[in-house]
């Protein structure tokens, strides 16, 4: 059970940088390149690379190359399903209310 809480520490401290969050919200259901992420959290492609270094260090995020171009996605089923919660709370455009 320790080793599971480690893993869902990482998880969350890696949660815990607004734009790192931006960076995973954006990749919850599609894989972007590093200069459409970039342009869709705001940042500068030398502060968004530092960004998905730590989240690829922890396992959160990988890549693929296609000729030049970098690919992110999530790479955790666990963070896919967390991040997917969040953003469901957070982000998601606020349904109409009824009645």
């Amino acid at each position: 059970m320790e080793s599971r809480a480690e893993e869902a520490a990482r998880l969350l401290s890696a949660l815990g940088q607004t734009k790192r969050l931006m960076v995973l919200c954006r990749l919850v259901d599609t894989e972007m390149s590093v200069g459409a992420l970039a342009e869709a959290v705001g940042l500068g492609q030398s502060a968004l690379s530092q960004h998905l270094a730590r989240l690829r260090d922890l396992g959160i995020v990988a890549t693929r190359r296609e000729a030049q171009t970098i690919y992110y996605r999530l790479a955790s089923d666990n963070a896919r399903r967390l991040i997917g919660l969040l953003y469901e709370l957070y982000c998601a455009p606020a349904a109409p209310k009824t009645g």
